[in-house]
């Protein structure tokens, strides 16, 4: 018996991912001097590491105030049971392909809280486009930062920060007023792409419905703006960590470097690539580490541990979490991907 279509595509995303992932991994190996690589190990501190698994540790603290502020009636979900639903679905990104982890995560939520699975799914959702934001700052920061750029790149920068401001401006007359903004929407999709793509025109309007479905599914402004800020404290965290990285390797730098390498990293893992983002980490870190003048044998070094210092971090405890409420991760990625 055949497999079924979606078995199949899901199995042509797991091998090109995975290849994806393989290549980026053997081009950056045929071009480092492997003595260099192996000698930049020997400046790490191990005196940091526990610093590094306390701050890997509040980020996700972090993730889990967040979303309870993206819940409908997240005030009454459990601060703890988010934090831990959140390791989980993190585990589950480290360990299987096509990014499970995000369906996980809400799933498992809705097991222990009084959460329905839809509105966690929304919720990661729109998780996301504050992501988006946060990061589309933070890129603008970062290359306003850099020496030496052309006019036309610092421009892109100035450009980049202001449409990240406006589209949160959006986002909130959007909550103030959705029926507005969808009318509004449909209207100019219609007006733009109506005739000549009918069909385009009618997923995207399906589109704008559903993002602001979800954006309504925020209790209040208030919670809208916790969002906000519990955003921008998150991606800080995550800069602090690569910054706390560097010095681990002995490396005095600017806090714009950990800014930067956070960026590039964010930008690299949104492709496609192998279980735990293996690959395409990498590539993030040696890419931004090199617009500062790093070689790449110290971007890999460098990546190899801040990478391992995270993933040992969340599988270890999400596998605490599971064990504690007898739970296997193969149970919960079947069932939690049905439900999806």
């Amino acid at each position: 018996m055949s497999a079924p279509p979606k078995s199949n595509g899901r199995r042509i995303a797991v091998f090109f991912s995975g290849l994806l992932s393989f290549v980026i991994l053997l081009v950056l190996g045929m071009r480092l001097d492997w003595s260099v690589l192996l000698a930049e190990f020997g400046r790490l501190h191990w005196a940091f590491l526990p610093l590094l698994v306390l701050i890997v540790l509040a980020i996700f603290w972090v993730r889990a105030l967040r979303w309870r502020h993206l819940l409908p009636d997240g005030s009454t979900v459990s601060r703890v049971s988010l934090f831990e639903a959140t390791l989980v679905g993190y585990t589950a990104t480290f360990i299987l392909p096509l990014r499970v982890g995000e369906v996980i995560r809400p799933w498992v939520l809705s097991r222990w809280q009084p959460v329905r699975f839809s509105a966690g799914l929304a919720s990661v959702v729109i998780e996301r486009v504050f992501d988006a934001l946060t990061l589309l700052v933070m890129l603008g920061l970062a290359l306003a930062k850099q020496e030496s750029v052309p006019p036309l790149v610092a421009t892109g920068a100035q450009v980049v920060t202001v449409l990240a401001v406006v589209i949160l401006i959006i986002m909130i007359a959007a909550y103030l007023g959705a029926s507005q903004m969808i009318r509004l929407g449909e209207w100019m999709i219609l007006t733009i792409l109506g005739k000549r793509c009918p069909k385009l025109a009618r997923r995207l309007v399906a589109m704008v419905e559903d993002f602001l479905a979800g954006l309504r599914g925020i209790s209040s402004l208030k919670d809208l703006m916790w969002s906000v800020f519990w955003s921008a404290v998150l991606w800080t965290l995550l800069a602090v960590l690569y910054q706390v990285g560097l010095w681990s390797f002995g490396v005095e730098a600017s806090p714009w470097v950990g800014v930067t390498v956070c960026v590039m990293i964010a930008l690299a893992v949104a492709a496609p690539g192998a279980p735990g983002f293996v690959g395409t980490f990498q590539l993030g870190c040696v890419v931004a580490l090199a617009l500062f003048g790093y070689p790449e044998e110290f971007g890999l070094a460098y990546s190899i541990v801040l990478h391992a210092v995270e993933a040992a971090t969340v599988v270890a405890c999400g596998f605490l979490i599971l064990h504690r409420r007898g739970l296997r991760i193969s149970d919960i990625s079947r069932r939690a991907t049905e439900a999806d």
